[in-house]
């Protein structure tokens, strides 16, 4: 066989995912027309894919940090936008084998670099009408971390939430607190206590002890409580949010 010949049938990227969505198709025994399926790689800020009909086109965008994925993903992948599509239930082990590869720390790391590139990170100014993150973050890095926590970026958040109090993003380096904290009503150490909290994932997030399933290890536990009014501030969370 002559190096054109092979060549020719090694498959680009968009031309393996076509094939496979066209046997998962089949696999699913889908019975409207879905042909033709075009597939193109997409740069999204993170790891998302899309998948709709336009003009009777079954159009499919996929991550494009998924041009390298192994077969077995993309068919996984494939399955999983089909079956919500078509309302079919998900199979679980389909389901797991992709969440473990999403999961893996190369395309944590992948996604995070992506997203660190071509997204923004919305959040309001971390001086806020009673309280400034930064004299808090300042005091706090002194007191716990010997000044160590570095290069990060603070803010409140744009709305006032219940449900996420706190978040460190590590692809932005940033730390956000919910604005319901912003006011006369909550103690000073609560407000701490949660930026003291995202400050531990940032420390966390570059050390060795990193890890990514289990955010809230036994170690990061451990450090949580030294914090001086730890059980004051869980306390006050619990009887009043």
């Amino acid at each position: 066989m002559s190096q054109l010949a092979l060549f020719e049938e090694i498959e680009t990227p968009v031309e393996r995912s076509q094939r496979i969505f066209v046997e998962s198709i089949e696999h699913l025994r889908i019975s409207r027309n879905c042909q033709p399926v075009l597939v193109e790689f997409y740069p999204f800020v993170g790891i998302n894919h899309t998948i709709r009909f336009r003009d009777g086109e079954l159009l499919v965008r996929l991550s494009d940090l998924f041009q390298q994925a192994p077969e077995e993903i993309i068919k996984a992948l494939s399955i999983i936008l089909l079956s919500k599509l078509f309302r079919r239930k998900i199979p679980a082990a389909v389901h797991s084998a992709y969440r473990s590869y999403i999961n893996s720390l190369e395309m944590t790391e992948r996604s995070q670099i992506t997203r660190s590139q071509r997204g923004r990170k919305l959040l309001a100014a971390p001086k806020g009408h009673h309280y400034d993150l930064t004299v808090l973050f300042d005091r706090l890095n002194q007191e716990y971390f010997d000044d160590r926590i570095e290069g990060v970026t603070l803010g409140w958040s744009l709305r006032k939430s219940r449900r996420i109090l706190g978040h460190f993003d590590p692809s932005h380096g940033s730390i956000t607190v919910s604005r319901i904290f912003d006011h006369p009503g909550t103690p000073e150490m609560v407000v701490s206590y949660i930026l003291f909290h995202e400050m531990l994932h940032a420390k966390f997030a570059t050390s060795s002890n990193f890890d990514l399933k289990h955010r809230h290890s036994r170690q990061f536990k451990n450090e949580e409580k030294k914090f001086a009014d730890y059980d004051a501030a869980n306390h006050w969370l619990k009887t009043n949010l």
